[in-house]
């Protein structure tokens, strides 16, 4: 066979680490068995990629097995396992009698014929040895999905082989007890409290099992009894009560919904009755009542087609006094605007005025402290001291012109403030500087800087001001004559 049926196990049968955990599930009888014959040689037939073989191994059995597939056993050979190629059952019929503890076969019976199965069973109760065992691993058919499709994906099967059969072909061999172990069933589907579908009934089964066949069982002394006492995964009869069990629950439930309805609905009905005799009595009594209201809406009726008349004339008032009240709001309104426009105007002033004020108050303050800064200076006792030396310094820089023009600049000064004051001097002076016409124009720049002369503007009239614009006018008036008092004194 060429590695097409390699490549097919690795594919739908699994991986070696998957095998060899399914095959863990036979530890309650390898245990015993290993402790029954240490060392103990074991044969596989069909062994396959050897699993099964390392497993042996592992347990401390000396493991051979035989195979035909060449690709298939090379795996086994990759890992020192002892295998050969060959018809497995013909090399099972050389082994010596008694020679063995346990003989296997996993996957492999459903691959020959029913002839060479029994010769398989029969050879295999001659090399045990008493209270060894055989394990024969095949799908299991009680699994609907398995026996009408999944059995048949591998082409080198030929058909299914009930548990029923298979453990009648041991006992008839000759062995003292056979086990049906199921085996690969769904591990949610192993608690008893889990919901059953009808899906988990086609398909929910174990999908495969095993017989356990042992030879001689009463030579092992009772080590065996708990492995084969034990009950092993899913039949279809313990899915089918389940589910039956299920929706006969479900089927209650709804019955006892159902009741409860029907319960509901009488009582419904009964309160809808007497629910009906009281509306009954009710509509009556309202029917009494609506001749009573009828006869109220006629005598309403006549008062409000009086009130209607009224109405109508009152209509008549309104419109004109909504007329009138329409020509007095247009009048309202303009004289509205022109107030707006007077007020926005009279806010403008305000707020200039206000500005004004503030800043002369600020320039009176400002001019007030330099003067009396001035005055202080040219008051006190350094200053007065001091000045012949300033004059000296200015003549030994050579600035004497300077200390003249200074000193006759004071002078000047000094005369045109007497003149201010007294008017026959200003008039005496004026002769004479018109005398000399090239000194009074030198003079000039002198005498103005001294003699400051406030020309007013005309005067607004108060009366086109308002109240508080009167008063500021007045305020700056005011502050103005002061300031030419303090000039000319």
């Amino acid at each position: 066979m060429d590695s097409f049926y390699r490549a097919f196990e690795d594919r739908h049968r699994g991986s070696r680490d998957l095998i060899k955990g399914r095959l863990g599930k036979y530890s309650p009888f390898v245990q015993p068995l290993a402790a029954l014959y240490p060392g103990a040689k074991t044969f596989d037939v069909g062994c396959g990629r050897g699993e099964w073989l390392e497993l042996m191994g592992d347990a401390g059995f000396a493991a051979t097995g035989v195979d035909l597939d060449a690709d298939m056993l090379e795996a086994c050979r990759e890992r020192n396992l002892s295998v050969s190629q060959g018809d497995a059952i013909e090399y099972l019929a050389k082994l010596d009698s008694n020679s063995h503890a346990l003989i296997s076969a996993f996957h492999v019976v459903e691959h020959v014929s029913f002839e060479q199965l029994k010769r398989l069973v029969t050879e295999a109760l001659r090399v045990l040895k008493p209270g060894g065992l055989l394990i024969l691993e095949t799908p299991n058919p009680e699994n609907i999905a398995v026996a009408t499709c999944n059995f048949y994906i591998d082409p080198t099967h030929q058909k299914p082989i009930p548990p029923l059969l298979l453990s009648f072909v041991a006992e008839h061999a000759g062995f003292d007890r056979v086990k049906v172990v199921r085996l690969q069933e769904s591990a949610t589907l192993t608690d008893a409290q889990a919901q059953i579908h009808f899906m988990n009934v086609l398909g929910g089964v174990s999908p495969d099992y095993a017989i356990v066949a042992q030879k001689e069982a009463a030579s092992t002394e009772g080590a065996f009894d708990d492995a084969f006492e034990a009950e092993y995964g899913l039949t279809i009869d313990v899915l089918a009560q389940r589910y039956e069990t299920r929706i006969a629950s479900s089927l209650a439930q709804i019955e006892a919904r159902v009741q409860r309805a029907e319960d509901t609905a009488r009582q419904s009905g009964e309160q809808l009755t007497d629910e009906l005799h009281s509306l009954s009595e009710q509509l009556q009594l309202a029917e009494e009542r609506y001749q009573r209201a009828e006869e109220r809406y006629q005598r309403s009726e006549e008062r409000y087609q009086r009130s209607e008349e009224r109405y109508q004339h009152a209509e008549e008032r309104y419109q004109h006094f909504e007329e009138r009240y329409q020509y007095f709001e247009e009048r309202y309104q303009h004289s509205e605007e022109r107030y707006q426009r007077a007020d926005g105007r009279r806010q403008q002033v305000e707020s200039q005025v206000l500005e004004m004020q503030t800043r002369l108050e600020q320039t009176e303050a400002m001019l007030h402290q330099a003067n009396a800064q001035l005055h202080a200076v040219y008051q006190s006792t350094s200053w007065r001291i001091t000045r012949p030396v300033r004059g000296v310094k200015l003549v030994l820089k050579g600035q004497g012109k300077v200390v003249f023009k200074v000193g006759a600049k004071r002078v000047v000064q000094r005369a045109a403030k007497f003149g201010g004051k007294h008017p026959w001097f200003r008039r005496l002076a004026v002769f004479a500087l018109n005398r000399v016409p090239g000194v009074k124009q030198r003079l000039i720049p002198v005498v103005s800087d001294t003699v400051h002369l406030y020309r007013p503007r005309p005067e607004v009239a108060p009366e086109g001001l308002s109240p508080r614009a009167q008063q500021t006018y007045a305020a700056l008036a005011f502050a103005v004559k002061n300031y030419e008092k303090r000039e000319e004194g």
